[in-house]
Parts: structure tokens; C-alpha cells; sequence
């Protein structure tokens, strides 16, 4: 099985040739201008290790060989040699997949301006070049419009957002544990959340639990707010704690349950999660983010948290709210992370002032605001040359689809 010699017009079209006949993961040991035109050699991986594969040195029995005598196999030296050459050509693929996607996206500037312009506006809002693509995709496929760019992906974002009514969730009563990261604001927002439910249910018809006994002053700012809506405050030492607790409020219609604030990777997450579920295994969670967290950070939250809620129904995240909107240069992070892991917002929180600064999800306002993110200057903002580096992967997507 040797090496593939594919010539095109363009280099576009002889790697379209060479993942319909060698595979998506062939590796290009070179690529060339010819008189007939772009030429690329290729090898698929099955056909390389074949190659690289020699028959054994066979050796002579020996009596007694010595307890150090060496291997006379040979395949320590050619595996190191195959695996240098692997590490070359994908080096290579790379260069070019890079080479390839600045050339699309030089293709797609003139070609496509409102595509470009649109992948663009949805970068610097701070959007992932998934989510990037994809709309751009389906911004496309809408055709012309005399619509503004701008309302057109505003309109495409807020098609995204899944939203949940509170009333939904906290008129039928039951057990809500708010769980979240440290520092997230988690505390606040119950303490909003219980100022509304007290002025909707009664007094008598509100209780609330915390699990917090790591910070110092947390359970002591859960009562400061608890005295003011008056309503009593519970601390919780483990599951068995939890349960005989519940037990003792079944006349209480909603119960909010303010969780420890602990890193997404720390064991004590995964304790927390335990504990819950031993001692309320119907309670339903709500997970609390901070808008001024990085995307990076936003993904892995949600992917541990779902990592730790995950094998029963019962136990997954009912909605999610988004803290500290007014302390954010951009929305767009949280929202993203939102809409690909398809979680319902509930609520924004954007200040401290209690029970003022909650609202329930606007989807208008949150595409709108993702859009326009507030910062003073745009030096921050990713040059074009750049962008193909960012949407090397979609970029590339589009090239095979062509």
C-alpha cells in the first residue's frame, strides 16, 4: 500500500480528493505546484504502519547468555523512527490545515462579507467558534435580508436561549439546593429568591438550609438576610442531618438549600453532591454562574457539575442563574456555555441590593446585551489575521463541504 499522488486544480479540491480516496486522517508527506497543478502525496495511517513494519532478526540460541544480553529483535529502533516520522507529519497536517483556513477565510472576506463579518462580531463577543460557526451557518442560509446584521444575530441568539418561568418551578412547591463554585454569589441570590417567595407564599410556607460550614461569616450573612424576610435559617451537618431536618418541615411549601462554595475539581464537590442525594434524593438543583467567568472555566463547570449529578433524571440541574450581568465586560461566555449544553435560565442577578437586583430571563435583552459587550476600548478586540487560528476547525469543516 503505497503513498497516494493526487493532483487538482487547487489545493482545495486535491484534499477533497484525498479524504474521498485515502480517509480523513491521511497524513500529507508533501504538496507541491506543478504545471497541472496543485500536487499532494498522502498515506493513510494503516498503510504507513505496514511499512514500517520488518521482520524479526532471528539469533542463534546461546547455552547461557548472559542476564544483560541485549535484544537483537530490532523493532526498539524502528518503532522510535516510525513514531518521530508520525509526530513530523502531523506537524505537517497541521501547518497546512492552518495554511488552508487562512486561505478560506481570505476566500470567505471576499466571497461572503456579511458571513466574515458576522464570525467576527460573534468572536470578539466572546462566543466559542462552535456556536461561531454555527450561526454564521445558519445566518447564510437565510439568504439575503434588508434586515441589519446585527438584528439578524440578535434574533438567531435569542432563538438559542432556553428559558424557564420560576413560577413553574417554585409553585409546586419542594426542595431547591443552589449549587455553584465559590464566589459565584450563590448566598445573594437565595437570599433575592427568598424575599420574592416570602412576599408570594407567606412566611410561614419558607424555610432555609445551608451546608456551608467551610467559609467563615457565610452561614452568619444567610442569617443576617434570613432576620430580615423573617424566616428561620437551618445548618446541616451531613445527609442523615438533612433528611430529619425535611422531615421536620414537611409543612413548609419551599425550602432553599445554600450549598458549600467549593472549586469544580475539589473531592469535597463530589461529597456535597453525595450528601445531597442521601438526604433529599427528590430536591431539585439550580446552578448558580458568574458572568465573569472565562468560557473555558464556564465549560468546565457545567461538565463537572454534570459529571457528579449524572446517572439519574432525578438528579440533573433544573435550571441555571447568571450572577454579577453588571460586572461583566461580556455575557457572551455564560450564554454560550448555556445554549450548547442546552441548561434553562431562570434568573440574571446584577448587583448586590436585595431583593432588588434579580430579574427573570429576557431573551431579547441577554442576546442583545452578548452582542455589545461593554468595554472601553477595542485593543482587546482579535485582529483578522487571527481569526483563522481561532476558527481553524470550522473553517476547515467548511473547505470539506465545498
Amino acid at each position: 500500500m503505497a503513498p497516494h499522488k493526487i493532483i487538482a486544480a487547487t489545493t482545495t479540491e486535491a484534499l477533497k480528493l484525498v479524504r474521498e480516496q485515502v480517509g480523513g486522517d491521511a497524513l500529507v508527506l508533501s504538496t507541491r505546484d506543478t504545471a497541472e497543478g496543485v500536487e499532494i502525496v498522502a498515506i493513510s495511517p494503516e498503510a504507513l504502519a505496514k511499512m514500517s513494519q520488518r521482520p524479526e532478526v532471528k539469533v542463534a540460541p546461546v547455552l547461557s547468555p548472559p542476564a544483560s544480553a541485549p535484544s537483537f529483535s530490532g523493532t526498539a529502533p524502528e518503532d522510535k523512527r516510525v513514531d518521530k516520522l508520525l509526530a513530523e507529519f502531523s506537524e505537517v497536517k497541521q501547518l497546512l490545515q492552518t495554511h488552508l483556513s487562512a486561505r478560506a477565510w481570505d476566500d470567505m472576506q471576499a466571497q461572503s462579507t456579511e458571513k466574515a463579518e458576522a464570525l467576527r462580531v460573534l468572536l470578539n463577543a466572546g462566543f466559542s467558534p462552535q456556536l461561531c460557526g454555527e450561526t454564521a451557518d445558519q445566518l447564510s442560509a437565510q439568504g439575503p435580508s434588508d434586515v441589519p446584521l446585527m438584528d439578524r444575530l440578535q434574533a438567531l441568539l435569542e432563538s438559542k436561549i432556553q428559558t424557564l418561568d420560576p413560577l413553574s418551578v417554585f409553585d409546586p412547591g419542594g426542595v431547591f439546593a443552589f449549587i455553584g463554585p465559590t464566589g459565584v454569589g450563590k448566598t445573594t441570590a437565595i437570599a433575592k429568591i427568598a424575599a420574592r417567595c416570602v412576599l408570594r407564599y407567606g412566611r410561614d410556607q419558607l424555610a432555609l438550609l445551608t451546608t456551608d460550614t467551610f467559609r467563615i461569616g457565610a452561614q452568619e450573612q444567610l442569617k443576617v438576610y434570613a432576620k430580615i424576610i423573617g424566616v428561620p435559617v437551618v445548618s446541616l451537618r451531613d445527609s442523615e442531618d438533612l433528611a430529619s431536618k425535611l422531615s421536620s418541615m414537611k409543612d413548609r411549601r419551599v425550602i432553599l438549600l445554600d450549598t458549600a462554595g467549593v472549586s469544580q475539581r475539589d473531592t469535597q464537590m463530589l461529597e456535597q453532591s453525595q450528601l445531597l442525594l442521601e438526604g433529599a434524593p427528590a430536591l431539585k438543583r439550580i446552578l448558580v454562574m458568574s458572568s465573569t467567568t472565562d468560557l473555558r472555566t464556564q465549560e468546565d463547570v457545567i461538565l463537572m457539575y454534570q459529571m457528579a449529578e449524572k446517572n439519574e433524571k432525578s438528579r440533573a440541574v433544573t435550571a441555571a442563574i447568571i450572577t454579577k450581568t453588571d460586572e461583566a465586560a461580556q455575557i457572551g461566555p455564560v450564554l454560550d456555555c448555556l445554549i450548547r449544553h442546552q441548561l434553562p435560565l431562570m434568573f440574571l442577578a446584577n448587583g448586590q441590593r436585595v431583593p432588588e437586583d434579580l430579574s427573570q430571563a429576557n431573551t431579547a435583552y441577554l442576546s442583545h446585551r452578548a452582542l455589545r459587550p461593554r468595554m472601553l476600548s477595542g485593543r482587546l478586540n482579535i485582529p483578522d489575521d487571527q481569526i483563522p487560528v481561532h476558527m481553524a476547525d470550522q473553517l476547515n469543516d467548511w473547505i470539506k463541504a465545498s
